[in-house]
């Protein structure tokens, strides 16, 4: 029974790491450049990683082919990361999280380019019925006058993003070759810290690290270990033993767990009871896909 709810233990722990993302990352980018941001989160979980591979005694250097794999895995999720943090600077936290509900959207819409099969009606309907139940927590976020969530071209840029992101399993799929999660990942992460750190070099040579604060540093390393480092992790592994549509369900959980422990929010009940039982009755029908 343990190992059944395992999976799920990983997926809500990753889901609440993934929300608290959204509002700590935009506190984040009030002080260091999008970019650098990113990059920095990058460098201390590929350490990270480093370091546990070689007291594992499982450090050794990939293949020329492994180390292509690794970065065209690493792509996706670098790419949203950077879309993201980028896109913070001129976004709503919260209604950013919500949007990110449409990445369990894409990545069915890329499965039916890949796989030329549409699907059971059902699982597009639950699936659209989560994404309006977000899209609802966002409308109750906009009746508070006091927050703009106007569109521009930061959700736009985000959207970017979310379409990189769906491709994300599309893309482990093929380049997983068995050689261990924690292999998997970290060499991801270093193929990714490698790209950044060439694309960045003069930024960071020129960047005034001692202008950072404590409070900022902090938000990097929560951003680096638990946001990047463990939430990979726990995807990756809990993906092998659930289904697609019950790693999807999770995902729109973010807004709600964004909206519980947002300090800054008003909660408007007209719009957020309606759009909580949607996330609910959404979760219901794609978890009792599995049995059917």
């Amino acid at each position: 029974m343990y190992k059944s709810a395992l999976p799920h233990l990983q997926m809500l722990l990753f889901t609440f790491v993934i929300a608290m993302t959204f509002p700590i990352g935009k506190q984040l980018m009030l002080e260091v450049p999008p970019m650098i941001a990113t990059w920095l989160r990058y460098i201390i979980a590929a350490i990270l990683f480093t370091l546990l591979l070689a007291v594992t005694r499982r450090l050794r250097l990939p293949s020329w082919k492994s180390l292509v794999r690794y970065t065209l895995v690493s792509l996706p999720s670098l790419l949203y990361f950077t879309a993201m943090f980028s896109a913070l600077t001129q976004t709503a936290a919260f209604a950013t999280s919500a949007l990110y509900t449409s990445v369990p959207l894409i990545t069915a819409l890329l499965v039916v380019l890949v796989n030329r099969h549409l699907g059971k009606l059902s699982n597009w309907a639950a699936l659209g019925l989560g994404f309006v139940g977000a899209l609802a927590l966002v409308m109750q976020q906009a009746s508070d006058s006091s927050i703009d969530v106007t569109w521009n071209s930061g959700y736009t840029l985000f959207m970017l993003g979310c379409i990189a992101m769906a491709a994300n399993p599309l893309i482990i799929k093929a380049c997983y070759r068995e050689e261990g999660f924690m292999v998997f990942t970290g060499w991801s992460l270093f193929a990714a810290s490698l790209l950044l750190s060439l694309a960045l070099m003069p930024e960071i040579v020129a960047y005034n690290w001692l202008q950072v604060s404590s409070d900022a540093w902090l938000a990097t390393l929560y951003l680096a270990i638990f946001a990047t480092a463990i939430s990979f992790f726990l995807f990756q592994r809990a993906s092998v033993s659930l289904a697609p549509q019950q790693v999807s369900a999770y995902v729109f959980l973010i807004p709600v767990f964004v909206l519980l422990t947002g300090e800054s929010i008003e909660v408007n009940w007209n719009y957020t009871i309606p759009a909580i039982l949607s996330v609910t009755f959404t979760m219901a029908l794609l978890m009792r896909k599995q049995a059917t």
